[in-house]
């Protein structure tokens, strides 16, 4: 009867601390809601202008923004299908879609934040345009999704999310 007891506290002791160690990480772990609470009106209001006036030059252009983008690097790259594969090319005219891409930044208080920006609007096929926002402060980031519908651009609400590839949970750390 002892020699249960003692197998009980040893198989039961394990399980009690991995239940508490997830009941741990999913209340501590997570999007620091500061930091959404920053990068969410940016993601949205840069959606916004995107779907009522198209890509701009560049994201520094999109007026009224709840903060000041500061670097800007933009890249255009257009391409078109060739034997199933994709091939660069150096003109609109030649390409089937283009590929534009930016990253951008901003402070806000003592935090730096980055902006990735992606989006491919495809000539031959309209359904196929799509692209992503993205804005991170170190683990934690909140995106936007966009794509064609019936030739209307839509959005994705804005969603948040933390990289937890090193460690039990990376917020715990902020």
């Amino acid at each position: 009867m002892k020699i249960l007891k003692v197998l009980a506290w040893v198989v039961g002791t394990p399980l009690v601390l991995f239940g508490l160690l997830l009941l741990a990480r999913f209340v501590s772990c997570g999007p620091n809601s500061a930091d959404v609470k920053v990068m969410k009106p940016m993601a949205e209001k840069i959606s916004e202008y995107i779907m009522q006036n198209g890509i701009p030059k560049s994201l520094k252009n999109i007026p009224d923004l709840p903060n000041k983008l500061g670097d800007c690097n933009k890249n255009i790259v257009y391409e078109k299908e060739e034997e199933l594969r994709s091939i660069r090319v150096d003109s609109e005219q030649k390409a089937d879609w283009v590929i534009y891409k930016e990253t951008c930044d901003f402070f806000h208080g003592n935090k730096h934040y980055s902006i990735k920006f992606w989006f491919i609007e495809n000539y031959k096929d309209k359904n196929n345009t799509h692209g992503e926002i993205e804005i991170s402060f170190d683990k934690t980031s909140v995106g936007i999704n966009f794509k064609m519908i019936r030739n209307q651009l839509i959005h994705d609400d804005a969603s948040s999310s933390f990289d937890n590839r090193f460690g039990f949970c990376r917020q715990l750390k902020q």
